[in-house]
């Protein structure tokens, strides 16, 4: 008998055999192909049951329309002449129906979050997947993943598991994984909560089928957490997987550290992630700015890149940031004027990040308001080609840039007075157009919501929840280089502040 189609193995194995779901999955790729390559039609492209069942036959050894070819191959990673081909022999089928409740669960996420995508195992012995995928700075993961009922019992929730052998089998390895609480019967339709393998084991979840993990509002999936998990569970597996090259990179720190000017090519170090280089470039900026500032007693003006989400999320997680942001409060404590931050984030730019990017970005700059550094959000676009410095006015201007650079950092440290006036007039000419006006940090928090489109009484409120829970509650950090205190303390912060007018 000989062998199905590679694409009936595939949509058995991600559960994707049935028309109305895999036209689903198909019609939301579609879509996204069309933004990604500037082609609109292609957001028009379906398929007809009739077609489906022919493909799905697992006998068909045509070729789709070029329209639909594109999104298939787009869809399921294989080109269509391997696609509609004879399977490998290592691909099995499913042999059980898909659970309605995971299956409900894997369609919701990947469709709410284009940045995520999940397969569903075939095997028993072999765990479902999460991919994670990353815009420009986050290289991507995958993490395991397991779904179970929700079982409520008046406010409160747990996940419950009457297989305890087949927790056991997910929870034992080394690999990170997550569970997700599927509340089907919500009155607000299909909720979900996660929380990590850790955090099950350490409640011992799986020593007693008759135990229920129990869980918080600060587990619920939303923009929130699903921006924190999806920022710190890429950062956190990319430094895992250049540990021991990062160490080994930063013994060259010290005859750069010498030099007023350097830009290393990313060419120097090809075998780092996306994350380990710009882990490396923040580390050195963070360090040069230190080491050009010493002596300075007037507090400087500062000057950052970062636009989106993705870029900023470095400042809630790398430890190194936390400590760098910390010791410079406290160097300028006190001093006149004080500290001040200046963003740029265009309008273009806030309407191309989702909802969940948006939630990083501000937390990020509550994150500096935190730590007493007044903050100023520009939305003028010319100046997002201005490299990050700190400037001490009529002294000097300390150029550290390591976001949306072609080498790993650009540093250099300006003395002459007519560039010190440009790097004046930059600053003072942000503040034309800020969108953070306010006194005081709540007011100028709750404009740069207003900015990002966020809901100012649901950001409130869901600070306060994540924070009361605590991060690493729900998804806890494996890498040295990686803290979530910070973060706690920036939701409890926004936490407190009045949800209305």
């Amino acid at each position: 008998m000989p062998r199905p189609t590679l694409f009936r193995l595939l949509l058995q194995e991600r559960r994707w055999d049935n028309w109305v779901v895999f036209s689903m999955r198909f019609e939301a790729r579609a879509r996204a192909l069309a933004e990604e390559i500037n082609s609109p039609r292609l957001a028009r492209v379906t398929v007809s049951r009739r077609t489906f069942d022919r493909w799905y036959s697992g006998t068909w050894r045509g070729r789709p329309q070029l329209d639909a070819m594109l999104v298939l191959e787009a869809l399921l990673g294989f080109d269509c002449a391997e696609l509609f081909g004879p399977a490998p022999d290592v691909l099995g089928t499913r042999r059980e129906g898909p659970d309605q409740g995971g299956l409900q669960a894997s369609l919701a996420i990947s469709d709410r979050w284009p940045t995520s995508r999940l397969f569903l195992s075939s095997a028993d012995n072999v765990a479902d997947s999460w991919e994670l995928t990353g815009r420009s700075v986050l290289d991507g993961t995958t993490t395991a993943v397991q779904f179970h009922p929700v079982a409520r019992s008046g406010d409160r929730v747990g996940i419950r598991e009457p297989d305890a052998a087949t927790l056991h089998r997910f929870l034992r390895p080394a690999r990170r994984g997550l569970l997700v609480g599927v509340d089907e019967q919500h009155d607000n339709g299909l909720q979900l909560y996660v929380v990590d393998s850790w955090n099950a084991q350490r409640a011992q979840l799986f020593g007693d089928a008759g135990n229920a993990l129990a869980l918080s509002a600060g587990h619920l999936l939303d923009d929130l957490t699903y921006g924190i998990l999806w920022s710190l569970v890429q950062l956190d597996d990319g430094l895992l997987a250049d540990d021991q090259a990062l160490e080994e990179e930063q013994r060259t720190f010290g005859a750069y550290l010498s030099m007023s000017r350097s830009a290393p090519s990313r060419m120097s170090t090809p075998a780092l992630t996306s994350v380990g280089s710009n882990w490396l470039g923040s580390t050195f900026c963070a360090q040069h700015v230190r080491r050009r500032l010493h002596g300075v007693s007037e507090p400087p003006v500062f000057w950052t890149r970062e636009q989106t989400g993705e870029q900023a999320a470095a400042w809630l997680f790398f430890r190194h940031k936390i400590d760098y942001l910390r010791g410079l409060s406290e160097r300028f404590a006190g001093a006149s004027g004080g500290l001040s931050r200046t963003f740029c984030v265009p309008e273009d730019e806030v309407a191309r990040s989702g909802r969940y990017e948006r939630v990083l970005l501000f937390l990020a700059v509550a994150l500096m308001e935190v730590h007493g550094i007044w903050v100023q959000v520009t939305a003028r676009p010319e100046y997002s080609a201005v490299d990050g410095f700190a400037l001490v006015p009529g002294q000097r201007a300390v150029v550290a840039s390591w976001v949306r650079t072609a080498a790993l950092w650009k540093a250099d440290t300006v003395t002459g007075k007519a560039d010190l006036r440009g790097y004046q007039d930059v600053f003072q000419d942000a503040r034309t157009m800020n969108v953070m006006e306010g006194r005081s940090p709540a007011v100028r928090l709750r404009s740069l919501s207003s900015y990002l489109d966020l809901d100012w009484a649901w950001l409130v409120r869901r600070c306060r929840e994540v924070g009361e829970c605590t991060v690493a509650r729900v998804v806890r950090p494996r890498s040295r280089l990686i803290s979530v205190e910070a973060l706690d303390a920036v939701l409890r912060f926004v936490g407190t502040l009045a949800p209305g007018p």
